[in-house]
């Protein structure tokens, strides 16, 4: 449930910005967006995790610039930044001997303390690819390319990613977590 509210927005991006212009697009993001982070705040009782935080606020200060502003540079930097934000934080937990990656999926996986690292340098890739596509098609493509990329071009891209962390992970799934999916 929690991944499909997190399609609303995109989904009502793509219809403003495909019916109404840009404008409408980062206006739509934005309500749908506050909607969403509502839900989400009342589902997990007053709480967002810190992911959660930082898109809520980068999407409400980008779109409410591009709206205040009447200037969609704002509303293309916002996809890049958050991908920014998530790499450069990954790599940093890993510097200080605290993956996230570990913090978040410890038990569901077992990991050495160098495939966390690994798993999540490549976590940190991936964003680092997503921000470089994500400004390559909001600054060196038609609007209209951007507008397709932004709401769905980057899903094969995460396809391919995530079929790669599986094919990698699958050895490495909890032994209880398999244990309780046989009873």
């Amino acid at each position: 449930m929690k991944a499909f509210l997190d399609f609303i927005p995109l989904i009502a991006f793509f219809i403003g910005a495909k019916k109404f212009g840009i404008l409408a697009g980062a206006a739509a993001l934005l309500v749908a967006t506050l909607l969403v982070y509502s839900i989400h705040l009342i589902k997990q009782k007053g709480k967002l995790d810190k992911q959660q935080w930082v898109t809520l606020v980068l999407t409400v200060f980008f779109c409410g610039l591009t709206l205040l502003l009447k200037d969609d540079i704002f509303l293309k930097w916002k996809s890049t930044v958050i991908n920014g934000i998530f790499a450069v934080a990954l790599i940093i937990s890993v510097f200080i001997n605290k993956p996230l990656l570990k913090l978040a999926m410890k038990t569901v996986f077992t990991l050495t303390p160098s495939g966390w690292n690994k798993l999540t340098l490549a976590w940190a890739a991936y964003f680092i690819l997503m921000a470089g596509l994500q400004y390559y098609f909001a600054f060196y493509t038609s609007e209209q390319t951007w507008i397709d990329f932004k709401s769905y071009g980057w899903i094969p891209v995460m396809l391919v990613f995530m079929i790669g962390q599986f094919v990698f992970l699958k050895n490495h799934i909890n032994p209880e977590i398999t244990d309780k999916s046989k009873q």
